[in-house]
């Protein structure tokens, strides 16, 4: 990729660095009066100034090739610790629009922030810099950097919105520090089984209102602190009895007792005051709705209920591709596929971001089957480009894309490789390959 030139690009690179490093901190505190003038990043700033933020997005997306279209759909992890050859040849060949990070590739803050302040130097627009971190009692995502603060059973005993705030927010404080913007929580499941291999020691509870409340105000504690929440697992494995990392979970209730406890969560936070930035689908089969597809794969789940039915508009995100619920055969209802099929389906389905890869190869594989289902008609282009304006108008929402709502769009700003100036304390760390 080569270097563009273009004016002033130096004072807006330094202005997406610090955004991006702080973990949007204009997003921090969100108005709780009746201030005439909507706090940046707010529901009221992204209502009030949607129309604005459609317009930048879709220029956004004029200027934009096939590859970098593709790209912004793909969630890329990394199979290395620190910033390395491999993480560069990612952002140059793939482009994606969001990272992953796990557990095993965040030893200790200096080399997460390092790594992560490294992807977005290279990265052609701002990243969704995303982690799972979980209030589970099993989560052990920042083990090494912090000590979990509150978890998921103490929430449930005190049920009490303000002590479920503060586990949120101080989520969200860890993940800022590390230059993380987005995380895929709060769990909603309504665990209704005594034990479920998925979701025992990450539910809230057995009632879905109280569900409801308590990973609402989770969720609040996220996004009033400058992280991107993430409602999960659509459509629900509060009754699932098999982890879908092993094979498909199949959950046999009908339509009205599952629309009764699992999807009234969705529901409630959808048309909140505070809805979620994503959801996220997952491996699980409910014959009742539909009998052949796991739900992320399925249009009947994703575009007919949570688009159509809950009118959600925001950004979809597939669980991992990879997992076994999705590539291994679960007869007599599916027929299981491989991820890079399940990449294009879950598009066709309605979903927007794909959780598929830890390797290059991998992530060129899946780039070639959508462009594969770009050519036979399995996908069109204004399908990729409906999926690129929610990821985009999610990123300049969150304040990730600079945005001026009073001012006349600007021109869209792409970065090649090593243009934004770093700080020196980053640059020494994140040197040119050439350097190593």
């Amino acid at each position: 990729m080569r270097r563009m030139n273009r004016p002033h690009v130096g004072g807006l690179s330094a202005l997406l660095l610090v955004i991006w490093l702080v973990g949007c901190s204009s997003n921090a505190t969100r108005t709780t009066t009746m201030s005439t003038i909507p706090v940046p990043g707010s529901i009221t700033w992204q209502h009030q100034y949607r129309a604005q933020i459609d317009q930048l997005a879709r220029r956004y997306i004029a200027a934009m090739t096939l590859n970098q279209k593709i790209g912004q759909l793909i969630v890329q992890g990394f199979s290395t610790i620190g910033y390395d050859d491999e993480h560069l040849r990612i952002m140059q060949q793939i482009q994606p629009g969001a990272t992953m990070w796990y557990e095993f590739q965040m030893p200790d803050v200096a080399t997460t922030r390092t790594t992560i302040a490294g992807v977005q130097h290279d990265a052609t627009l701002p990243l969704l810099t995303i982690s799972d971190y979980e209030t589970a009692t099993n989560a052990d995502t920042f083990q090494s950097m912090y000590p979990l603060r509150i978890n998921s059973t103490e929430i449930s005993a005190r049920n009490d919105p303000a002590f479920a705030y503060s586990a949120g927010k101080g989520i969200a404080q860890d993940m800022r520090s590390v230059g993380m913007n987005t995380d895929w929580a709060p769990v909603v499941d309504v665990q209704t089984i005594g034990y479920g291999p998925d979701t025992s020691g990450r539910s809230y509870g057995s009632d879905p209102q109280k569900v409801a409340k308590l990973a609402g105000q989770v969720l609040a504690g996220l996004q009033d602190n400058g992280i991107i929440g993430t409602l999960k697992h659509f459509p629900g494995l509060g009754a699932a009895t098999v982890d879908a990392h092993a094979a498909l979970p199949i959950i046999t209730k009908s339509r009205q007792e599952w629309e009764q406890v699992d999807l009234v969560p969705y529901r409630a936070l959808i048309n909140g005051p505070n809805p979620p930035g994503m959801i996220m689908g997952t491996d699980v089969l409910y014959p009742s709705i539909d009998a052949h597809l796991p739900s992320e794969l399925s249009p009947i789940f994703m575009t007919d209920i949570l688009r159509n039915e809950l009118h959600y508009d925001g950004v979809v995100v597939t669980d991992a591709l990879y997992m076994k619920g999705i590539t291994n055969p679960t007869a007599p209802y599916y027929k299981g596929v491989d991820q890079f099929t399940a990449g294009v389906m879950s598009i066709q389905a309605g979903c927007d971001l794909l959780d598929t890869s830890f390797t290059l190869a991998n992530s060129l594989a899946l780039v070639a089957r959508i462009k594969e289902a770009l050519n036979d008609g399995g996908l069109t282009l204004a399908r990729i480009e409906q999926s690129d304006l929610r990821i985009l108008r999610l990123k300049i929402a969150h304040g990730l894309i600079p945005f001026h709502p009073t001012s006349t769009p600007p021109q869209p700003q792409f970065f090649a490789l090593g243009q934004m100036r770093l700080p020196e304390r980053l640059e020494r760390s994140v040197a040119p390959l050439s350097a190593r």
